[in-house]
């Protein structure tokens, strides 16, 4: 059996009442066949005699026996009624003679009910005790000599065969029990744990509901915030671009202004006043810068920023560009260097932005650079660098060029690497008041270079310089084609200068 099985008592206690509706039945049946047998020995007392008395017999047990069974005395009726049965039998011992008495083979019946009604055993002890009990009632009629024939010997045989077969039987019958009680315990253990599973299923179920509908409330709520900062971020971008243009206005009249003044072109100045107007001129530059800065960043984060972009060649660029940036090196001992390619390809870009990222970088390295060298250095490759297009998709068969400002300046730690190209940001709030600048160069430079198909990165270590890369997209025979089409002429590259002023740097 397995592991869960239930021991003897229990299994008792289960089978006792199986037990109670048996016995309840025989009795029953007793007492019918009781009351018919005495009433047929009624009717005609000489011929049916014995019928009478088997019958007063078994009514007076079956009344005795109820009574017990009412009282809850199971066993105790149990036994008086195998006793009533057994005496049924033994009244027939007047009227038959022991050796040709067929009521003896009814011994067995009443032996396998003792082993059924009572414990599996109890039927040897019924068998013994009803051949005890018909030796005794032969030996009282003076029939002891016919103990020793077939018929009584048969009968003896088949009284212990019987209550053997009812032990089996009752074995049989008690391990049945068990089986199908253990198994309607398993039944309703799984059912609890089912029931149980159920209970923790629903209970997920709800607290599924509510996470969902708690779920759906931020979703509504983050949608809204986003929608609120959507409009926000275009409030912002609008009101920056608006004030930039109302800025420019009077700033580009003190610049004005102030350059009239600083060449004496209404007469001469005393020295203090060169220098004051001096100074005015070059803080309306500065401002002027940022603005330009400010409404450029405001441009980008609204998608607004048109490129000019056309097939253009680096060398003038550079050029134009090294000779602002080497007005910004006076009074340090730095060297600008140059290393340009001799193969350089045409770049598809625009040559004003390009200009204003190369100033960014050069003008950087030159005012965190206290001494040493600064190199420009700018070459081909050959494959199509990893970056996104958003604007103008990049021929799949075109290379690119790179373009490096290499210095010896106090360098960049490298966990601040990514923070210097976050607006109004810089690596050190100490370069901030140290240096000047509003962070804003360098994501502008990004963001710059990534509208057109490249990259802008950075390599540093700290206190030995930083190195800056990007990279513009190589022109393609599509697009040198499509120049000459609309031009219908062969491609002419003219050289623009960006300013005959110093410019001033920029910041991180």
């Amino acid at each position: 059996m397995s592991d869960t099985s239930i021991n003897q008592p229990r299994l008792e206690e289960y089978t006792q009442s199986l037990r109670e509706e048996s016995f309840v039945t025989l009795l029953y049946s007793m007492g019918v066949f009781g009351l018919v047998l005495l009433s047929t020995g009624l009717i005609n007392v000489e011929s049916m005699r014995m019928g009478a008395q088997i019958g007063g017999v078994l009514v007076l047990t079956y009344w005795l026996a109820n009574m017990l069974r009412k009282r809850k005395r199971y066993r105790l009726a149990v036994v008086l009624f195998l006793a009533g049965a057994l005496a049924a039998i033994i009244v027939t011992f007047g009227f038959y003679p022991l050796a040709s008495n067929p009521f003896i083979f009814f011994t067995p019946l009443v032996v396998c009910i003792a082993g059924v009604l009572l414990r599996p055993r109890a039927g040897f002890v019924a068998a013994t005790a009803a051949i005890a009990a018909m030796i005794l009632a032969a030996i009282s009629y003076g029939q002891s000599s016919q103990m020793w024939q077939l018929p009584f010997l048969a009968a003896v045989l088949l009284g212990y065969l019987s209550a053997a077969v009812a032990m089996l039987a009752s074995l049989s019958f008690f391990t049945v029990v068990e089986w199908a009680i253990d198994s309607y315990h398993k039944v309703e253990r799984r059912e609890a744990q089912l029931y149980e599973s159920e209970k923790q299923l629903q209970r997920a179920l709800r607290e599924q509901d509510s996470l969902n509908h708690r779920l759906q409330e931020s979703n509504k709520q983050l949608e809204n915030a986003r929608a609120v900062a959507e409009y926000a971020n275009r409030m912002k971008s609008q009101f920056v671009a608006n004030m930039s243009h109302e800025l420019r206005t009077p700033l580009n009249a003190i610049i004005g202004f102030s350059y009239i003044l600083k060449q004496e072109l209404k007469g001469p100045l005393a020295p203090d006043q060169h220098d004051y107007v001096g100074r005015i001129y070059d803080a309306g530059n500065y401002l002027l810068k940022l603005l330009n800065d400010i409404l450029d960043n405001a441009k980008i984060e609204a998608g607004r920023l048109d490129l000019q972009r056309e097939p253009s060649q680096l060398e003038p660029i550079v050029h134009e560009v090294l000779v602002t940036a080497s007005s910004l090196t006076h009074g340090k001992p730095l060297a600008l260097r140059t290393e340009l390619a001799s193969d350089l390809p045409l770049v598809y870009a625009d040559r004003m932005r390009v200009a204003q990222v190369l100033l960014n970088l050069l003008s950087n390295a030159v005012k965190f650079t206290e001494h040493g060298s600064i190199t420009l250095r700018v070459y081909p490759a050959f494959h199509t660098p990893p970056a996104d297009t958003p604007q103008g998709e990049q021929p799949p068969d075109s290379g690119y060029v790179v373009v490096e400002v290499e210095d010896t300046g106090i360098g960049i730690a490298a966990e601040n690497l990514e923070l210097i190209f976050e607006e109004f940001r810089q690596a050190d709030e100490t370069l901030s008041r140290r240096y000047g600048g509003t962070g804003l160069g360098l994501p502008i430079s990004r963001r710059l270079v990534e509208l057109h198909g490249g990259r802008l990165t950075v390599a540093s270590t700290l206190g030995r310089g930083s190195t800056f890369r990007f990279t513009l997209p190589a022109v393609a025979d599509a697009h040198l084609r499509q120049a000459r089409e609309l031009l219908n002429t062969p491609l002419q590259l003219e050289h623009r200068a960006l300013a005959s002023e110093p410019q001033p740097a920029l910041s991180r």
